[in-house]
């Protein structure tokens, strides 16, 4: 009887049973790895739950830090004990200023009227200005300020915008927001342009007896304005109209109406229909210096800065005339200096008796 014939997969199985088994053994060792890698970050994420809880009960344990006896010396700190100027003179120093005697800069008593060194006058008490700053130092004293404080005269104390300094020379409270300068003192002129005039009257919309519209379209631009008389444009209030005609050729009638504009200086312009109008317009840029922000107007514009408004009234070569409304004053900004540029300084703490003598003696 003769043997069974093999079969091709059980040859194939005997050919390739090493490299079966092989594999097998890989598949089964990345499984414990697996395994064992699972088992890890579980043993991990155990023991890191049981040190917070660990951290959080030792935490626990501690009571907060009572603080209330240190607050008394906290309170000591920030208010020392002062000793004022006229009092105790055995423990503070008499306050002294430099004379001003320009040859002999001595130091001399604060009240002292004539030098006791070289019997040279000092200025009277309403006159004087220890910090030199160009403001009297009874100016300060009226406001309750210290007029030994040399940083005060470029400070804004009530944050309206403006200066100690600007507040003083315009007579107004530097302690009160409500009372200062006009804002239009903190405009300036950045630059000045001339333009052509631009609008060309084209022609009447009657829509009804009482209701006329005029068209103006802007030169160069695809823009038409259609206004009703009293209206504002560009700048230009519109303040008559006069039906006019004339003879064409062929004894036609030729529309030759007139529209006038007028600035907000007064000045007029008359508008011929279908008739460019060849006069210069000049258009300002100002500069608000309080915040920096921009403007461009043109005469008859008004501008609202800080709640208040301004009324352009004339624009020249390198100034622009406003008027502020709730002032009711006229005032010329003038053209921007390279110091307007420049930022403001910043505070600084007040100056000491001693640090004042020690500058002024310097001097």
């Amino acid at each position: 009887m003769s043997p069974a014939p093999r079969t091709k997969s059980s040859v194939w199985y005997k050919e390739q049973y090493d490299k079966v088994l092989v594999v097998v053994t890989l598949v089964a060792l990345l499984g414990s790895a697996l395994f064992l890698l699972v088992r890890i970050g579980e043993a991990q994420r155990a023991l890191t739950r049981a040190d917070w809880e660990r951290l959080d009960v030792e935490y626990r344990q501690y009571d907060p830090l009572d603080v209330a006896e240190l607050l008394p010396y906290v309170e000591r700190l920030q208010s020392p004990f002062q000793i004022r100027r006229h009092d105790a003179r055995m423990l503070v120093s008499d306050l002294r200023v430099v004379s001003v005697n320009p040859d002999v800069r001595t130091p001399i008593p604060y009240d002292a009227e004539v030098c006791p060194w070289t019997q040279y006058e000092q200025p009277k008490r309403g006159e004087r200005d220890t910090t030199g700053d160009g403001i009297p130092d009874h100016w300060y004293v009226e406001y309750g300020l210290d007029p030994l404080d040399a940083t005060l005269a470029d400070r804004d104390l009530d944050g309206d915008g403006f200066t100690v300094r600007e507040e003083y020379e315009a007579q107004t409270n530097p302690v009160d927001p409500d009372d200062h300068p006009s804002h239009a003192h903190k405009m300036r002129v950045r630059r000045v342009a001339t333009r052509p005039f631009d609008l060309r009257f084209q022609g009447v919309q009657e829509i009804s007896e009482d209701d006329h519209r005029y068209m103006l379209n802007v030169r160069g631009e695809d823009r038409s304005y259609f206004a009703r008389m009293g209206d504002t444009v560009r700048g230009y209030t519109l303040v008559d109209f006069e039906r006019r005609t004339r003879e064409g050729p062929h004894g036609r009638s030729i529309d030759a109406s007139v529209l006038t504009l007028e600035r907000g200086d007064g000045r007029q312009v008359p508008l011929a229909i279908d008739t460019d109008v060849t006069i210069d317009d000049r258009v300002a840029e100002l500069v608000f210096l309080v915040d920096g922000s921009t403007h461009r107007v043109n005469v008859g514009d008004t501008l609202t800065l800080m709640g208040n408004e301004f009324n352009v009234v004339d624009i020249g070569r390198n100034t622009v005339l406003i008027h502020d409304q709730s002032m009711d004053t006229e005032v010329t900004v003038q053209r921007e200096t390279e110091a307007d540029r420049a930022p403001a300084p910043e505070p600084t703490e007040a100056t000491d008796f001693d640090t004042l003598f020690e500058r002024m003696s310097a001097e």
